[in-house]
């Protein structure tokens, strides 16, 4: 194991000098061990109702001695939290655990230790002939207090010491089963790819995470891992992508932080106690947790919670919700929205509703809610049902049906229920799904087993499935939002502090998200003073982190990245400038396209299209605040600056000037880059990619970077006139596709290229014939040509001359004797010497004497 592996050298490097040093770094390696088992063990603990995973966490960073440590892997192992251990830690929880005798590794290493002890301590209790390994921890804890702690050991009594100390931590080293599980660092790129470090037991755990569909699967921030089934974090181990140092939690609580300590090198480390700060004790239950009970409502049986005081009607979206449940379609129906947004008190005002109507006999509400949004703040709650067996058991509760059954047969039982309706159709609710154990696999025994009559409702704040009927619960109507304001400013009294310009204020800022609309009216009603909404709700990081953290903390690394730049620039940005931005960071850009839908369908940004169908992209205000707090500590800080002043460039974009669509956004970002170019801050070859990503979403982009290439560089005429080309191929409307073929004739004459001037002449007087004088100037230009003469033979002259010579035939009652003589020698390069002869004595006819027309005569009948 990488983390033992490093220890041991620090022990054969620094314990060389004296068995005094030799016993302290082997005191140093045993005290690895025993963190290292212990942060295994509560990694493996499942979520559960009575969160004994984040209690156990809670004790070991805010513990200053490794007693504790020692205790909590005790509880962990043989304490209540035991019950929710992984069944992939079966094995070494046996080896921790069991009792063993004479013989066995574990005996062993826990006899040497003891003889340890007792040299140190002579009131050391006997022991009994068979043992657990997990009393070595305890032991251990001991020693290392007794010794290096709390004593001052002699040389003489290390050297008496050190071979047992020595022996014992070795065999524990190379036996402790929870060293053979697989372990890694995993570590996502932009792209969607892991990164994966093994540090222990077999690598092949990880594959999965190795595959083209891990690109776009489930997001596990950086960290260190457990492969057990599914992938646990463990939390209490620090390192990065090095893997040349590992920390652990040391103690030093305080001000928001605790310290992280290496034992491998003695650097430390400050860790963010912010996960940890809330109350490890028994938590209140949720004011919107299901009743215990099924009671008469209407027509139907149900458990539903008290509906939401001071709810404020939404008929539009309440219509749509009623309509999906209804029906005889979508047997799963899922609100989705940021936190706070409504999708609670919604569905319980739509269930009150078709409670009333005969479509369900039973509604069953299951809540896993673990944070209340009140006006005074988040609070933490009780989670009701994290798992499918949580909700099995409670089910059968309310049902009556729940004597002598067992865990495995509720289960059974309830997905019966839901494939059959022996209660009469039944409508299931699923209240804050994303805070279940594991949405996908819940979804998927939901999805498996629920049939028509019988029906699901999901509220979630995001989205990691599929196979559902999706509504998305965005932010109020300002009728809808005024109400609301309106509402709450006569409940808190502050009329007189904001007015219907403060009102508008609000409603603008929050999106018309109702709990930051309380909010900030709290806050007015709490300082007696109005201010501007953004300062109101930016002093509520407890707020925004109630809101936003859990979200933030599954997206992908490229949507992370997206949303910081988004938030570091509060505007409505076009979507293709976003891309082109991640464009700029070359192959480990990804996929912006597909992250730019996450963070749509997680709720954190929204997407407007504007009058020429053009995407725009915006943070809402709450969400833009949280980004920028979370950007100040971001390790990408610098290279999202660069993102944000690329968006800067393409400049701002308020909602009045979506009519406008993408057009004056995109000339002002190219005004700005010719500008930088000509200033010699950036290069057209280094910025090309980007903007020929614009022109591929944007295709007038195409003219502009050929006005770039022309003005840049002396003058790129050919990767101008391939610009042109580029646009033309997009099949650009009428008018435009005129003048584009005009300016390629424009840039075809500056490079002498006859042959392809004539060709873009005659495409742009496909659409609208062009004006007699601008033809004969073409003629006289191919006429004069020596390469359109000489270098091509005579079938492709006529390709060439004859269209042009038709074109020009189109006028010829309006072509003086000049024209006349230009058409006339395009007839004769074409090798139509009759026609050339007719139209040059056309042409003296309408003026005698003309010299271009004699000429031509007198060397035809020569």
């Amino acid at each position: 194991m990488v983390p033992l592996d490093l220890m041991r050298q620090r022990v054969d490097r620094y314990g060389s000098d004296s068995d005094s040093s030799r016993f302290t770094e082997l005191l140093y390696l045993g005290e690895l061990v025993l963190k290292l088992t212990t942060a295994a063990v509560v990694a493996a603990i499942q979520d559960d109702r009575e969160g004994h995973r984040y209690r156990l966490l809670h004790t070991i960073v805010r513990s200053d001695g490794l007693g504790s440590w020692s205790k909590v892997l005790d509880e962990a192992l043989t304490g209540p939290a035991s019950q929710h251990l992984s069944a992939a830690l079966g094995e070494a929880r046996q080896a921790l655990t069991m009792r063993v005798g004479k013989g066995t590794w574990q005996h062993e290493a826990v006899v040497q230790l003891d003889s340890v002890l007792r040299g140190v301590r002579d009131d050391a209790p006997p022991l009994p002939e068979k043992v657990a390994l997990r009393s070595w921890f305890q032991t251990f804890s001991e020693v290392r207090n007794k010794t290096r702690g709390h004593g001052a050991t002699t040389a003489a009594a290390c050297a008496r010491l050190l071979p047992a100390l020595e022996n014992s931590v070795r065999i524990v080293c190379e036996h402790n089963p929870v060293f053979q599980l697989p372990w890694a660092y995993l570590h996502r790129n932009l792209s969607g790819k892991y990164r994966v470090l093994r540090l222990s037991g077999d690598e092949d755990a990880f594959g999965s995470l190795k595959t083209s569909a891990a690109a776009t699967g489930i997001n596990y921030p950086a960290g260190v891992y457990l492969a057990l089934g599914d992938f646990a974090p463990v939390e209490l181990l620090r390192t990065d992508l090095d893997i040349a140092d590992f920390y652990l939690p040391n103690g030093g609580f305080s001000n928001g932080s605790f310290e992280l300590h290496s034992l491998i090198t003695d650097s430390r480390q400050k860790g963010d106690a912010t996960p940890y700060l809330a109350s490890a004790g028994e938590r209140p239950s949720s004011e919107t947790e299901g009743h215990g009970s099924l009671e008469v409502l209407g027509e139907v049986f149900a458990n539903l919670p008290a509906a939401v005081a001071g709810y404020v009607g939404r008929p539009e979206l309440e219509q749509e919700v009623v309509s999906a449940l209804t029906n005889d379609r979508h047997p799963i129906v899922t609100l989705v929205g940021r936190g706070g947004i409504g999708k609670t008190s919604l569905a319980l005002n739509v269930l009150r509703k078709i409670a009333a109507t005969s479509r369900f006999s039973v509604m069953v509400w299951f809540s896993a809610r673990d944070i209340d949004l009140l006006p005074s703040g988040a609070k933490p709650v009780q989670p009701q049902q994290l798992t499918e067996q949580d909700i099995a058991e409670d089910y059968l509760k309310l049902i009556g049906a729940t004597s002598g059954e067992k865990p495995r047969n509720a289960a059974e039982t309830t997905a019966e229920h839901l494939r059959a309706s022996p209660l009469g159709a039944t409508l299931f609710v699923f209240d804050n799904f994303e805070t279940v154990r594991s949405p996908v696999d819940l979804f998927a025994w939901i999805d498996t087993n629920i049939r028509l009559p019988n029906k699901a409702l999901i509220t979630s704040r995001f989205r990691e499935f599929k196979a559902d009927y999706p509504i998305a619960v965005a932010g109020m109507e300002n009728s809808e939002a005024t109400t609301l304001v309106d509402q709450t400013v006569a409940g808190l009294g502050i009329e007189g502090l904001v007015g219907s310009k403060e009102r508008q204020a609000i409603i603008e800022e929050s999106n018309g998200h109702p709990y930051v609309i309380k909010i900030m009216l709290g806050e007015i009603a709490s300082r007696r003073a109005y201010e501007k909404p953004i300062r109101l709700i930016a002093r509520k990081d407890d707020i925004l982190d109630a809101l936003f953290e859990r979200t933030y903390a599954n997206l992908s690394p490229l949507a992370s990245r997206i949303f910081l730049t988004l938030s570091g620039w509060r505007s409505l940005v076009p979507q293709i400038a976003v891309e082109a931005a991640c464009l700029r960071h070359g192959d480990e850009a990804g996929d912006p396209d597909g992250a730019i839908d996450e963070l749509v369908r997680m709720s954190l940004i929204d997407r407007s299209t504007a009058a020429d169908d053009r995407e725009f992209l915006e943070v809402p205000l709450a969400a833009a605040l949280f980004g920028r707090r979370k950007l100040e500590v971001s390790p990408l800080k610098a290279v999202i600056e660069t993102d944000v002043r690329f968006l800067q460039d393409v400049g701002t974009t308020v909602a009045s000037g979506l009519k406008e669509g993408i057009r004056p956004r995109i000339e002002a970002f190219f005004r700005k880059t010719a500008g930088r170019i000509a200033q010699g801050a950036t290069k057209l070859e280094e910025i090309r990619p980007v903007l020929e990503f614009l022109a591929r979403g944007y295709p007038p982009a195409w003219m502009l970077i050929s006005e770039l290439e022309q003005e840049s560089n002396g003058g790129e005429r050919a990767r101008a006139a391939e610009a042109v080309r580029r646009y033309l191929e997009t099949r650009p409307p009428e008018k435009e596709a005129r003048s584009a073929w005009q300016e390629l004739v424009t840039i075809y004459r500056a490079t002498g290229d006859v042959i392809g001037g004539c060709g873009a002449f005659l495409q742009a007087s496909e659409s609208n014939t062009p004006p007699l004088n601008e033809v004969s100037a073409m003629a006289n230009w191919l006429n004069n040509a020596p390469e359109a003469r000489n270098q091509v033979d005579l079938l492709d002259r006529r390709a060439v001359f004859r269209p042009l010579a038709r074109l020009m035939e189109e006028n010829i009652s309006e072509a003086s004797a000049t024209d006349l003589s230009r058409l006339a020698w395009l007839h004769l390069h074409a090798g139509n010497t009759d026609r050339a002869l007719e139209i040059a004595e056309l042409g003296l006819e309408r003026e005698p004497g003309n010299l271009f027309c004699q000429r031509l005569v007198d060397k035809l009948t020569a």
